[in-house]
């Protein structure tokens, strides 16, 4: 054989190569689906109600700890036996017929495998679902479940509430019913309601969160249901009502009224008797529904020890948001403050809970710890540290996961590039792809599903730019950077676009250097990702702006409510200051919603939460605060 010869490819800047072939994995995958049928190079067989199809048992490995499990069993099984011929160890037969899974299905499974690609519809969500829980298919079982999310509506919320349950999908469930609780009315006219049993209407009839205009609408619930099933269901009336309606809250008149339009429970005169029988026993009735209120959590205020410059607040407050009511003489209450006092920590809403994590605390040290409110009981609680300890970083978040984003370690201010995402149900945090730039005072955001970090400082440089994070593929992209760059600025999400608003950005023009400040106040941007582009945000001629553009004015938060965003913070309005301000993206002006700032608090975070109005009104009447136009309203 002819020796080869060397070719030198060496030059002065030789460096290795790393190849990486995108489309190495896909053709990978294509040609593995073609083996599928070629019984030669399949190793094991799975057995369904008698019918036997061909696998490979590395594929099926690979893809699911279940098969991995079952495969490494049957090996060591014939070890033990001394079976070591490799012939008879390769042929290893599967019987799946106890898991309730049809062939039709598994084979679905498997072109999932192989491809990565599937077909969701109404006929075979459930049985995808069922087969991905059971063989461990974790991305499957995620898709199947944005794809229920998608689906969730009147009349099979309860369904999927209960096939969210059966299967382990906390996300789903907690999903539906907030989902039920919002539009219980519709719901309690669907045909899945008409069809529970009686412990499961009760289930649903007690819960303090469901939405209902009056206590009447429980009464007429319980009727149409025991009407939909008379016979069975009649003697299950006052049992019902007993255990479901708030009595003190519902009118003898009323309930006549309704049992007119149910002729043949007419003759149960004494349902009247009964509520008015409960309404003598009962305890005091709690509240139903929920109410958005406004929430502002740690930060500073004045020390108590003359050598401190602040002191680091564990106090957390709220008021409660109204749509088309203005106050110069509103209050905020006390919730219950957190277990520990925390400044630039990061604040968040997730699935009706609120969530602190990190900061600083009272005695400068920067923390990794984190703690949740629960606003049904008004308490906290603690849940797994981070990876990291941060301050002044990016807290959002998507569904059941909350992004903990850059920020710094050190009290010296040097920014962390890192990223980490915690699951609300799982309580673990694991680590993401770093934040591409440095920096440190950004705004954060997020909109379908993706983390948009804007703006931000470092030491020698104010940034306009702008990076995009998508949680499905956990990658980094540059978008449109800002007109106008800055630091300090918060961001917001509504209705398809990301308001950024108020910051700091350092003067640079030299006819502007002899006022007292070298930094102005910025003005509120609006970005668009359909167009990829930033847009400043203009009111009507004559209208009142966010403020008067001095420096100080300053914006602790940002949230969104119904048709409106929510600045929170010290805002100069000319004639004096507001504390939260509403901008109505339809009319497109602002309007005071309260000017009283919080006692000795400043620096906090802010939320928006749907607090429980039981919650609310046992606060409201605790500190004194709980008014005519509060009962009317709940």
């Amino acid at each position: 054989m002819a020796s080869q010869q060397n070719i030198s490819v060496a030059n002065k800047t030789e460096k290795p190569w790393k190849l990486s072939c995108e489309l190495h994995a896909k053709k990978l995958l294509r040609v593995l689906n073609d083996t599928r049928s070629c019984e030669h190079l399949c190793d094991a067989v799975v057995i369904i109600d008698g019918e036997e199809i061909l696998v490979q048992k590395n594929i099926l490995s690979a893809a699911s700890e279940y098969f991995r499990s079952i495969f490494t069993y049957e090996h060591s099984k014939a070890v033990d036996k001394g079976d070591t011929n490799e012939r008879n160890m390769r042929k290893v037969c599967i019987d799946l017929t106890t898991n309730e899974i049809t062939a039709d299905t598994f084979r679905s499974i498997l072109d999932y495998i192989y491809t990565s690609e599937t077909t969701l519809c109404s006929e075979n969500i459930q049985d995808i679902l069922q087969a991905a829980d059971v063989f461990l298919l974790t991305d499957l079982k995620l898709a199947c479940c944005q794809y229920l999310e998608e689906c969730i509506a009147p009349h099979n919320v309860i369904g999927i509430r209960e096939f969210a349950a059966r299967y382990s999908c906390p996300w789903i469930h907690s999903k539906s019913t907030r989902y039920l609780d919002k539009h219980f009315r519709d719901v309690s006219f669907s045909e899945e309601f008409q069809n529970l049993s009686f412990s499961s209407v009760c289930e649903i009839l007690t819960r303090n969160t469901i939405m209902v205009r009056v206590e009447e609408d429980i009464v007429e619930a319980i009727l149409r249901w025991v009407n939909f099933d008379l016979p069975e269901r009649k003697s299950q009336l006052h049992p019902a009502v007993m255990r479901c309606v708030r009595a003190s809250l519902v009118k003898d008149q009323s309930v006549a009224r309704l049992l007119e339009d149910y002729p043949l429970l007419h003759d149960e005169g004494s349902l009247v008797q009964c509520i008015q029988q409960l309404r003598r026993t009962a305890q005091e009735p709690q509240c139903r529904g929920s109410s958005p209120v406004i929430i502002l959590c740690g930060g500073k205020g004045q020390p108590t020890d003359p050598l401190e410059s602040a002191d680091i607040r564990a106090c957390v407050r709220f008021a409660k948001y109204r749509r088309f009511h203005e106050s110069a003489t509103d209050t905020w209450m006390e919730m219950s403050p957190m277990q520990v006092p925390r400044t630039g920590h990061g604040f968040t809403e997730a699935e009706g809970f609120l969530y602190a994590v990190g900061g600083i605390d009272g005695n400068h040290q920067i923390l990794k710890n984190g703690e949740k409110y629960d606003p049904l009981q008004n308490t906290w609680s603690p849940i797994a540290p981070m990876e990291h300890s941060r301050s002044r970083f990016g807290l959002v978040t998507i569904d059941d996961n909350i992004y903990a984003i850059g920020g710094s370690s050190d009290l010296s201010s040097q920014p962390l590039t890192t990223m980490e995402v915690y699951n609300i149900f799982t309580n673990r945090w694991r680590t993401l792809p770093d934040v591409p730039i440095k920096r440190l005072w950004s705004s954060y955001a997020s909109l379908n599903k993706k983390i948009y970090v804007i703006a931000g400082h470092t030491s020698t440089k104010f940034y306009e730019a702008v990076e995009c994070f998508n949680t499905k593929t956990e990658t980094w992209v540059s978008v449109c950077p800002m007109r106008e760059r800055r630091c300090d600025a918060r961001a917001v999400a509504a209705d398809g676009d990301i308001f950024v608003v108020g910051g700091y950005r350092k003067i640079e023009c030299p006819g502007m250097m002899h006022s007292d400040s070298s930094f102005k106040f910025c003005g509120t941007e609006v970005y668009t990702p359909e167009v990829d582009c930033w847009v400043s945000l203009t009111t009507p001629n004559g209208a009142q702006a966010l403020c008067t553009m001095q420096d100080n004015s300053y914006v602790e938060g940002a949230v969104a409510c119904q048709d409106e965003v929510l600045v929170v913070g010290n805002l100069d309005v000319g004639n004096g200051s507001h504390c939260v301000r509403a901008y109505n993206r339809q009319t497109r002006k602002w309007r005071c919603v309260m000017a009283t700032q919080p006692t000795n608090q400043w620096s906090y975070q802010v939320a928006m939460l749907l607090m429980p109005n039981a919650t609310l009104s046992k606060i409201q009447w605790d500190q004194g605060q709980l008014y005519f136009r509060d009962i009317k309203q709940t």
